[in-house]
């Protein structure tokens, strides 16, 4: 599943690659991938270049020369591919955006590709909570707003509003890095608790994306990079295999629903206090 270090990771390995070029060619095997006819999506894109690439939780941006923005939004089996001449994905291909030598390939049937002007896009983005990585959330703010919710740990992290682009991963994996059960109630969390998580979600979300993230298709065929953080990963998807750092067997329990991974001697309602 696609989260935000898997997007990072995509957003900073493709502009070495697509920035400042033309797109000559447009391809949508799936009409459903966006809200135009496949014709009006390649005319509005071919013949435009790429200025920069943006990331604002889980959607990848394009900021095209006319001022207009492509957004990408991948499904939970999408996947990108970036290939040179005939090189060709792993995947079943959902859409293809030519760059000369170059073509991006997209997977997941359910992805979806959108032309948006700057104030559409503001109105899709709007309702996410701040970037773990924008000045908007500092360990204060954090701590502040974390005083005003009310739930499960994992629910919250995982909610898009605290903080965008968190899914169920890495969301399990800030819980064991704070020493935080997913289960705890965010509203009877202590400060040093609070605090620790922040340094939590700051510290997976940056070794993941230096680390090329989880996901296990590759980028382009040279590619050694994406999904090196799997292997890092201490409880997630982990049930019965000793925990990573000498505590018990990673258990699986369920939150609001949902299956969440965690190890029951590492982890507490609230941190402890260390000196």
């Amino acid at each position: 599943m696609t989260e935000l270090p898997e997007i990072e990771h995509y957003r900073r390995q493709l502009g070495q690659w697509i920035l400042d070029r033309p797109i000559d060619r447009v391809y949508l095997a799936n009409e459903r991938s966006t809200d135009v006819t496949p014709e009006e999506f390649a005319g509005a894109l071919e013949g435009r270049s790429l200025l920069f690439l943006e990331r604002r939780g889980t959607f990848l941006i394009f900021h095209l020369d006319n001022g207009h923005r492509l957004l990408i939004a991948l499904a939970k089996d999408g996947a990108l591919y970036c290939g040179e001449g005939d090189e060709k994905p792993p995947f079943v291909v959902q859409a293809e955006i030519g760059f000369g030598e170059r073509t991006l390939y997209v997977a997941g049937k359910a992805s979806i590709l959108r032309l948006m002007t700057v104030r559409g896009l503001d109105d899709v983005v709007k309702t996410l909570g701040p970037d773990p990585f924008s000045r908007q959330l500092t360990a204060e703010s954090f701590v502040a707003q974390l005083k005003k919710r009310r739930g499960a740990l994992r629910s919250l992290l995982t909610g898009q509003k605290l903080a965008a682009g968190i899914g169920p991963r890495y969301a399990d994996e800030i819980a064991f890095a704070a020493g935080l059960l997913p289960s705890v109630k965010v509203q009877e969390l202590n400060g040093e608790s609070a605090a620790r998580l922040y340094e939590a979600l700051e510290s997976v979300l940056s070794a993941a994306i230096d680390a090329g993230g989880c996901i296990q298709t590759p980028l382009s065929a040279k590619d050694t990079i994406t999904g090196g953080y799997l292997a890092q990963c201490r409880v997630y998807e982990r049930e019965g295999q000793p925990c990573t750092e000498g505590g018990a067997k990673v258990e699986k329990m369920d939150v609001s629903g949902k299956k969440a991974y965690y190890c029951p001697q590492c982890q507490y309602e609230q941190t402890p206090v260390f000196s």
